[in-house]
């Protein structure tokens, strides 16, 4: 097997394609990548393409030059959040009551999802929460301990959850959507994987190149592309709006622990998550 020319690059990984394939590519992680953490990906989309969802086939794990990788099916297409720069820089009006919007779609991608059988899943949500926020920074310790006990206060449940709900992981390709990244699907609460798109929605700052009247565009449609996201996931799924924003505190401190967020956006969500670790109010 020969690598082809690179076709993507994530955090963790670059993408390329496999043996000059027209239809694969090779998810490649980088040389520190634990092996298990590439075995629980494979095996969590292989339980999501078992289960019919919309997800790249994985056919095999394989070693390249001392890396791990992952066979997949190749999708070709642009991201959402690419989809949505577009929209942005080309002052696209919100249609809030078109079926065929995006944020309409995703909302769908993530009610199947919840509904599928977590067969084959071996992760609790929460266990895998606790350890990617268990850094302190930008939280002393005890701040982090409050977030926790926050989190054992939401109900429980055991539903299948993607996990990296970020705008990057759903390719559009033409009448296909497809969720990728599998690495972190666990059986936990759905309302998770939604109030991450939530909270990158509300909390979003965009890059600093970014033109004035692009950003003013964008403030103006910001409410209403959460509106249209969160409307209807609650219409499709029965879960109420403050069921879902329940969960912004741990989910914004994921995102915080990508370290690929901008500082303003970082303050804005610290200080939600403190008021609201404080008050440990939760549904």
């Amino acid at each position: 097997m020969m690598l082809g020319k690179c076709v993507g690059i994530g955090s963790s990984c670059e993408v390329y394609e496999w043996d000059e394939s027209a239809d694969k590519v090779v998810k490649l992680y980088h040389s520190h990548a634990r092996l298990e953490h590439v075995q629980r990906e494979f095996r969590n989309s292989s339980v999501a393409c078992s289960n019919g969802l919309s997800v790249p086939r994985p056919y095999e794990i394989v070693n390249w030059g001392g890396r791990h990788g992952i066979v997949y099916e190749r999708i070709s297409g642009e991201t959402l959040v690419n989809r949505i720069y577009e929209s942005l820089y080309a002052f696209e009006p919100f249609d809030m009551e078109a079926e065929d919007h995006e944020l309409r779609i995703l909302a769908k991608v993530l009610h199947e999802i919840h509904q599928a059988s977590t067969e084959g899943i071996q992760t609790s949500q929460r266990d895998n929460l606790k350890w990617i926020i268990g850094h302190p920074e930008p939280f002393s310790p005890e701040e982090v301990g409050a977030l926790h006990a926050y989190m054992d206060l939401l109900p429980p449940k055991r539903q299948l959850c993607h996990g990296d709900t970020n705008l990057s992981n759903l390719i559009l390709n033409g009448d296909r959507y497809v969720m990728i990244d599998w690495m972190h699907a666990s059986i936990g609460n759905p309302e998770a994987d939604v109030a991450e798109v939530c909270v990158s929605i509300e909390y979003a700052v965009l890059p600093p190149e970014t033109p004035a009247d692009v950003d003013e565009f964008f403030q103006t449609i910001r409410q209403a592309a959460y509106r249209i996201f969160i409307d209807e996931y609650c219409k499709l799924s029965g879960v109420t709006e403050a069921e879902i924003r329940a969960w912004y505190p741990p989910m914004a401190a994921r995102s915080m622990a990508s370290g690929a967020l901008q500082a303003e956006q970082v303050e804005m969500m610290a200080a939600m998550i403190r008021e609201k670790i404080v008050d440990q109010e939760a549904v």
